[in-house]
């Protein structure tokens, strides 16, 4: 089985500002769908930076979090923020299975702990 390695740098396919250009009503001139088409241009690539800073954060985020995250790569990280959760959840359900095992004992007064 092969592995695919998430990364910070993947960048995510979008419609090449040519298809968008191509797409226009014939009654536009030339010279507007250059204009057109360098305004597309811009836009793409300053949404794919801001993207890009916005994964970059939040990857820098999960790293403070999850621990020993700050050593690990972005691949790494994941794997072990998964067995992070996991291991969260198993402690949630065995401080759930105590409260409640407590709260019985408390109810029936005929079971005491200790001496």
């Amino acid at each position: 089985m092969e592995k695919t390695v998430a990364t910070s740098h993947t960048k995510r396919s979008s419609p090449s500002p040519s298809t968008a250009v191509n797409a226009l009503p014939v009654c536009f001139s030339r010279r507007t769908r250059q204009r057109l088409s360098d305004a597309t241009t811009s836009t793409v690539s300053e949404s794919d930076d801001e993207e890009e800073l916005g994964v970059e954060e939040k990857i820098e985020a999960l790293q403070t979090i999850v621990p020993g995250g700050t050593a690990l790569e972005v691949d790494e990280l994941f794997e072990e923020t998964a067995s992070y959760i996991l291991a969260l959840q198993c402690q949630i359900n065995a401080i759930k299975v105590i409260t409640a095992f407590l709260e019985r004992c408390d109810k029936n007064d005929d079971m005491k702990f200790g001496g």
